[in-house]
């Protein structure tokens, strides 16, 4: 069995990646030897699930965390290294040059477009230079969605696994719960382009006239954004529960007490080809989802009748969406044929052996 470095992008623990989370678990169950070396608070060794995990600090000066990380991956003899997003695939130029160890570089962000509308234009067009000069170098490219991976593959063989769930993390809750009042449930990173504002304005006209709940799941990156929807919520008496980051792991009795999910994506140019993975939770789940009208979510929402797609700028939209799916349909048939359209499709476990396969073949 191989020997084998997954080096990550960004924080392993917290948020918890679960997209590493996921393939660690895969290369670990056929036998592959697995360490991880990530960015986080301070610098330690962890461990999870017997996965060795290298941590980082990323107080130190600027530059320090990207060298401690190559020196790490340098110590040992690796049979393959498995990057994350745009860093590590910075840092596979070095360590392939230095091993000649084979590299796998997994994408899973529309990062170019992500850049542009978090750091503005010239760090999108540096994130351009580095996947043009790195991408071609590695030896296979995975990524999560088809239209990604088509933009990908002028860089070399790319294999596509989306993100889906993994099923064993996600059992059904067989005990009966009858959810009164409606618990609203979102996961997710909080941030305006998520549609976090309109979600808590949307929660206030449906909490007007109709007994209903709404958990949020999650954290946010803005202080700002942060006081805004904390104070909105006490000043209208909203009543938010706010579990914080939650631990993938530690997910399904969450989603158990739930009885819709919401996914309120904003039309950017980073959300709208692509399928946000909280929606394959929710559907496992049971969970009948409202998402953002004319997202690749509508299509996979309509074609599962499991769900509305509603104008997620307009917050009155949302709100009816809402007051719909809770008042005038049977929510009990609802989740049957939403577990039933999900379950045994979109599930990790169905998608993992392309995975491995890859491995194999490098290694």
């Amino acid at each position: 069995m191989a020997k084998i470095c997954v080096i990550c992008d960004r924080e392993f623990f917290a948020p918890f990646d679960q997209r590493v989370y996921k393939e660690v678990k895969s290369m670990q169950k056929i036998g592959h030897h697995v360490e991880i070396i990530t960015p986080h608070k301070t610098t330690t060794k962890e461990e999870i699930n017997g996965i060795k995990v290298h941590c980082i600090s990323t107080s130190a000066l600027f530059g320090f965390t990207a060298l401690k990380i190559v020196q790490i991956a340098l110590k040992k003899k690796y049979d393959l290294f498995y990057c994350h997003e745009l860093d590590p695939l910075f840092y596979s130029l070095i360590l392939k040059r230095m091993t000649q160890t084979p590299v796998i570089w997994d994408c899973h962000e529309y990062l170019i477009p992500m850049k542009k509308e978090l750091q503005g234009n010239l760090a999108a067009f540096l994130t351009y230079l580095i996947i043009k000069i790195a991408a071609p170098r590695v030896e296979h490219i995975i990524t999560v969605d088809n239209i990604l991976g088509r933009e990908l593959r002028q860089f070399g063989p790319v294999t596509v696994i989306p993100n889906y769930p993994t099923i064993s993390d996600f059992p059904l809750n067989k005990s009966k719960n009858n959810k009164k009042p409606p618990n609203i449930l979102y996961v997710g990173s909080l941030t305006e382009e998520r549609g976090v504002k309109k979600m808590l304005k949307a929660y206030k006209i449906v909490k007007k006239d109709n007994e209903v709940k709404l958990t949020i799941v999650g954290g946010f990156y803005d202080n700002k954004l942060q006081s805004w929807a904390e104070n909105y919520d006490s000043e209208n008496n909203l009543n938010i529960k706010w579990e914080g980051w939650v631990k993938y792991t530690n997910l399904a009795p969450i989603f158990s007490k739930a009885s819709i999910g919401l996914c309120l994506l904003q039309d950017t140019e980073r959300y709208m080809k692509a399928i946000a993975t909280k929606i394959f939770e929710y559907l496992i789940m049971g969970l009948p989802v409202i998402t953002s009208k004319g997202h690749m979510s509508d299509i996979l929402i309509k074609s599962g009748k499991c769900g509305i797609a509603v104008d997620s700028a307009n917050e009155k939209d949302i709100a009816e969406g809402i007051i719909k799916l809770l008042t005038q349909t049977p929510l009990d048939n609802l989740s049957k044929n939403t577990i039933k359209f999900s379950r045994k499709k979109y599930i990790w476990e169905r998608r993992e052996e392309k995975l491995l396969k890859i491995i194999e073949q490098l290694t």
